[in-house]
């Protein structure tokens, strides 16, 4: 796999940072020369095959590399995997996402899989007992006012300890707690497909169509069709077999959260959280291997960071609103980018529009703490509120900007823009929604009369902040399907796209100025233009535009094209024209990304190594966790700054690492 030369030194000392030299020493050279055996690993690396054996075992451990065995030959060949390697900066995202969304239960099941890089459940229910276990003795051995407590659980004489309910408590939560990671799809099974690379995968199936109905070769666009129908519902079967735990469970869970809601109003609350089935179908599959799935933890970080961008912009409870509909609509994705060889496109989901959710499935998502009647402001009270443009149906997605679908269409189509269709008044009569609430001119008018239901009260606020998102001029969400159903969605790649240059212009500006990114933008709305028009049109003198253009040029956010009037190619001859390169712009400013986060890291190396005698009494078994109380004072201090510094260079990297989400995984 190709890779430029800042991602592979930034992979490599990923690895080595987290798994010490051998791993990252076997990985460079994978990335370096490619496809390679052990005997060829043992001569580029000058290490015996026993060590080169070792480096393997822990990289396909881990997952960072893929390898495939010749059926002829008998011969392995391993490959690298940059992208799982770079995976491994966001960890402490992955397991903060956890915590947050998930619960701290949850956040140690993940990172005991994260630590393993893959393992059975009865393996990872074994290691979250035994961790708990330790853990509650700990708490339990010594009071927080320093008193022990006697063997028969009890401390000064008040209160006692029942284990068997501790136990059966803590098998609830491991038992929910991993249901809930595998039904979300954040812990998947892993299967002997997953272990090669996707072009591997691919020739392995297509070889085994030849070989099986036409050895001497396809001929014809029937036998074409033929044989790109085997492949696609070969690559179908594999995705399948691979979600057929996640659907089982997230079914179970589904069902058991409906007979809690039952339970609830009827009165009678239980302690147990465990759902009956989803803990029998664990209990069937120990034996399964479980890893993380990355794609499916950049869904959920793509949705914290639209949460983010929506808290800054409208305000925390429209976000919070907007959290519970992404939550729901990242049940039916599977990744941000979806790779259409490989994945399986929902049936029930319409390819042109996306998934979809109703109001119903968003309220019934959306936290009861949350207080759905703040957060929008009020109108005056003679203010008119334009149904038609509140309740608008927009079917189909925006075009991305710079899209050229108008030089594609035939002779008498046309492009069905969202915002020149026609208002839909279907259901207009049984329910008129207002903006703002339920007072004066803005009141919510209902059939049933005056005495709304609680529940129904809420409903209707909530949908209020759902219409606010779909009127923002960002796009947040899209009111689409029929009013009878109020079916939402967010079509991700404009809004990614509208990120993309919001990033972008904040990078341009602070490193050129005001007056860069307004000629960036100018550059960018208009396509080519010549340096003798653009001073007009950025209202900036000649000499001034010349300078920051020439400037930006070297710096590689612009290029220019020389169009000669004749032969002579003479400069007072020649028509200059000036563009932005969307894509290339991005590339290269991931690359200077990649490059910043190599730093970071060599710094850091470089200060542990200076601060290498005060680390190596820090580390020591009796210091941890004592160091102020153990350590002399200039040790301790030199201890604390080296910490502070350290914090810096990380809290740094994860920043980096949230523009190359931006640019390139979201």
């Amino acid at each position: 796999m190709l890779v430029t030369k800042n991602v592979a030194e930034l992979c490599v000392l990923l690895i080595s940072e987290l798994y010490g030299q051998l791993p990252s020493r076997m990985f460079a050279d994978l990335l370096a020369r490619g496809r390679s055996t052990i005997a060829q690993l043992a001569q580029h690396t000058s290490l015996n095959q026993r060590q080169v054996r070792h480096g393997i075992a822990v990289l396909i451990q881990l997952n960072l590399i893929f390898h495939f065995t010749d059926q002829d030959s008998g011969i392995t060949y391993y490959d690298a995997n940059p992208h799982a390697a770079y995976n491994l900066v966001r960890t402490g995202k992955i397991l903060d996402m956890v915590r947050e969304k998930y619960g701290s239960d949850a956040n140690a099941l993940v990172h005991e899989v994260l630590v393993q890089g893959h393992t059975k459940i009865s393996d990872l229910i074994a290691a979250f007992k035994e961790r708990r276990t330790t853990q509650q003795k700990t708490a339990n051995g010594v009071s927080q006012n320093g008193h022990h407590i006697n063997g028969n659980g009890v401390k000064n004489g008040i209160g006692d300890i029942n284990i068997a309910d501790e136990d059966i408590n803590l098998e609830d939560q491991v038992y929910e707690s991993l249901s809930q990671l595998i039904a979300a799809g954040i812990l998947e099974p892993l299967t002997l497909a997953m272990y090669q690379s996707p072009q591997d995968l691919r020739s392995t199936i297509e070889q085994d169509f030849l070989t099986n109905y036409y050895p001497t070769g396809i001929r014809g666009a029937k036998q074409t069709a033929e044989f790109d129908k085997y492949v696609r519902d070969k690559l179908r079967e594999f995705h399948l077999k691979n979600t057929g735990l996640k659907n089982d469970l997230e079914f179970e869970l589904e069902n058991g959260a409906g007979s809690k809601r039952r339970k609830l109003i009827n009165g009678t609350t239980s302690n147990t959280l465990t759902n009956g089935k989803a803990r029998t179908t664990l209990l069937k599959n120990l034996d399964t291997v479980l890893r993380v799935n990355y794609d499916k933890c950049v869904v959920e970080l793509r949705n914290l960071k639209l949460e983010r961008y929506v808290e800054d912009l409208i305000g925390d409870i429209t976000a919070k609103v907007y959290a519970a509909l992404l939550g729901v609509l990242s049940k039916k994705i599977s990744r941000c980018q979806t790779d259409k060889s490989i994945e399986v496109e929902d049936e029930n989901n319409d390819a042109s529009t996306g998934p979809r959710v109703t109001t119903q499935e968003v309220f019934e998502h959306l936290s009861p703490s949350i207080d759905v009647s703040g957060g929008v402001g009020m109108l005056h009270e003679d203010g008119a509120i334009d149904i038609r443009c509140a309740e608008k149906i927009r079917r189909f997605p925006p075009q991305l900007k710079g899209s050229t679908l108008k030089e594609e269409l035939q002779e008498g189509e046309e492009i069905v823009e969202s915002d020149d269709e026609d208002y839909d008044p279907s259901g207009e009569a049984a329910v008129s929604f207002g903006l703002h609430g339920q007072n004066g001119s803005n009141e919510v008018k209902m059939q049933v009369g005056d005495s709304v239901p609680i529940g129904t009260k809420r409903l209707h606020q909530m949908r209020q902040h759902l219409l606010i998102l779909a009127e923002s001029k960002e796009g947040f969400v899209r009111h689409c399907g029929s009013l009878d159903f109020g079916e939402w969605t967010v079509d991700f790649e404009p809004l990614m796209q509208h990120l993309k240059f919001l990033e972008l212009d904040t990078l341009i500006e602070n490193r050129f100025g005001r007056r860069g990114l307004r000629l960036t933008r100018i550059l960018r709305e208009k396509g080519k233009i010549d340096d003798k028009t653009l001073p007009s049109l950025a209202l900036m003198k000649k000499p001034d535009v010349h300078v920051k253009m020439a400037e930006m040029e070297m710096a590689g956010f612009l290029d220019v094209q020389e169009v000669p009037r004749d032969n002579n190619r003479a400069a007072a001859r020649t028509i200059f024209f000036w563009f932005f390169d969307l894509e290339r712009t991005l590339q290269r400013t991931l690359d200077n990304t990649y490059k910043s986060m190599v730093r970071c890291l060599q710094r850091l190396d470089v200060e542990r190594r200076k601060k290498a005698s005060v680390l190596s009494v820090a580390e020591r078994k009796d210091v941890q966790g004592m160091e102020e109380e153990k350590l002399r004072g200039d040790i301790y201090n030199e201890y604390v700054q080296f910490l502070d510094l350290e914090k810096k260079l990380l809290g740094q990297v994860g920043k980096l690492d949230d523009i190359v989400a931006v640019f390139r995984d979201f």
